[in-house]
């Protein structure tokens, strides 16, 4: 099996999980656990995590839907957790909405792309999609990011997502904030949120506005 940078494994002889943050030689690879340690362990003694990373035997919470509760339209959101202290950091797609969502995401390297992530989100759910250590920030990927989002009740229309995305090391220097879905803190970076268009007609009453006045 192939694996790569940031997938969620497991120790097949040991009830070890964590994170792939490195590679080294004869089929050596090395697993950061929750306490921000690197395991060094045989590739052929881990088997990958698939999809939202939880097992099938882990006790998740049922949600139930709230009759006539109002219908969100927007609160997609990438987020991050972890401390900086302890080495590893948790990526997140976070949907807050009340749309089900299909998301992708890709790393950028030039004109190419190489995929990360591509799974469906149910409404206010999350799936953590990656994973990295805080050491190397500058090194961090620029994301593409493209969501559909849907829903079986009446919604307004609307169109397809696609952002360009990079964490910079001064964004870690903000404070974190609470998720409630998380239930922990995080740094959250809203993906749906409009993008202000100025305009042509605004912008032109914007400078006659403020055109100072001729004797």
């Amino acid at each position: 099996m192939k694996f790569k940078i940031g997938d969620f494994v497991r120790f097949v002889d040991e009830p070890i999980e964590g994170h792939i943050t490195s590679f080294h030689n004869n089929d050596i690879v090395g697993v950061t656990d929750d306490s921000g340690f690197e395991i060094p362990v045989p590739m052929n003694k881990i088997t990958l995590v698939h999809g939202n990373m939880r097992r099938d035997d882990d006790e998740v919470e049922t949600k139930t839907a709230i009759p006539n509760a109002p219908f969100v339209e927007r609160g997609i959101y990438l987020g991050i957790t972890g401390e900086q202290k302890d080495g590893l950091a948790k990526f997140y797609f976070i949907n807050h909405t009340s749309y089900d969502i299909l998301i992708v995401a890709n790393e950028i390297n030039g004109t190419k792309r190489t995929g990360i992530f591509a799974d469906k989100i149910l409404a206010r759910d999350f799936v953590q999609f990656y994973s990295a250590n805080f050491a190397n920030v500058g090194k961090w990927p620029n994301f593409e990011i493209q969501v559909l989002r849907s829903s079986m009740s009446l919604h307004n229309a609307t169109p397809p997502l696609h952002k360009e995305f990079r964490v910079k090391p001064l964004d870690l220097i903000h404070s974190k904030e609470n998720d409630d879905l998380l239930e922990t803190k995080v740094w959250r970076y809203e993906l749906d949120k409009p993008e202000e268009n100025i305009g042509l007609d605004k912008l032109k009453d914007h400078f006659i506005s403020h055109r100072p006045n001729r004797p």
